[in-house]
């Protein structure tokens, strides 16, 4: 599906990201190899030098298909371009071998990084989402560009920051927060919201589907039950299906095969 995206889209969009993932994961015996033998200042090189490659990609998207946010100059666009942006598995290796560079930044620091004095996680957190504000400016950004150019970047220096906070003798409230059991427990959620929420959403508010069922489309008014709908059919998923004893042996079987298969590739065992 990642692949050939015209082929495709029907249903479950978001699930095509699964096949690019498991390219990606495919790819990490050769990947974590290589980045395991960076040092700290080879780590960020790489990472800035991987989202400059993204970033590219992005540009490219967004002149190919003349999509910017406030300059459209082309009538014909081409949306295959943007579901190859977001859901094309190399794209997905490139992002995904960025959040390893970030992992392995902390993994490398010693006792000397963790007595210097850090800055509190919600500094990233908030810099990180305000980045979307750009969207508002004269400045001809659209998410593409964003989410390359500031956005992950800032974000990954955030989930480093809540790591190295969550070591800390006195965790800063934001990392409290997030390690709270109902956030622990959304948390749990996400991935059962991330293939649910689409076909979800096509019942409610595709006119072909909503149609056929509801008469038309709901109104934007009941997007809220949409949003409890997905919270509750996601929690039903997580517990009967995912947490099921057949699924989790599975995936346990899975794992510590794969865990064999890759011991020591981060140099986590000597």
């Amino acid at each position: 599906q990642a692949w050939f995206p015209k082929e495709a889209e029907i249903w479950n969009q978001p699930t095509w990201f699964l096949s690019a993932l498991t390219f990606s994961n495919l790819a990490m015996p050769a990947v974590l190899p290589a980045v395991a033998k960076l040092s700290k200042d080879g780590l960020r090189k790489l990472f800035y030098a991987l989202t400059s490659v993204s970033l590219l990609q992005k540009l490219s998207y967004s002149e190919t298909s003349r999509f910017h946010v406030h300059n459209v100059t082309k009538k014909d666009t081409y949306p295959l371009i943007w579901n190859l942006t977001r859901f094309h598995p190399f794209w997905a290796l490139i992002e995904m071998t960025m959040g390893i560079a970030a992992v392995r930044d902390v993994m490398l620091d010693t006792e000397e990084d963790r007595k210097n004095e850090r800055v509190n996680p919600i500094f990233y957190f908030v810099a990180a989402y305000s980045t979307l504000l750009l969207r508002l400016t004269s400045f001809d950004f659209n998410d593409a560009m964003i989410r390359s150019l500031v956005f992950v970047p800032l974000y990954s220096r955030f989930l480093q920051s809540l790591h190295r906070d969550c070591l800390s003798e006195r965790p800063a409230l934001i990392t409290r927060l997030l390690s709270s059991r109902p956030m622990s427990h959304l948390g749990s959620l996400t991935f059962a919201i991330f293939v649910l929420h689409a076909p979800l959403g096509q019942l409610f508010f595709k006119k072909a589907v909503a149609t056929r069922l509801w008469g038309k489309p709901m109104p934007r008014s009941f997007f809220p039950a949409y949003l409890g709908i997905v919270l509750v059919s996601s929690h039903l998923m997580h517990e009967f299906v995912i947490k099921s004893v057949l699924v989790m042996r599975s995936a346990s079987a899975i794992a510590r095969y794969l865990a064999g298969s890759t011991e020591g590739m981060l140099r986590d065992k000597s």
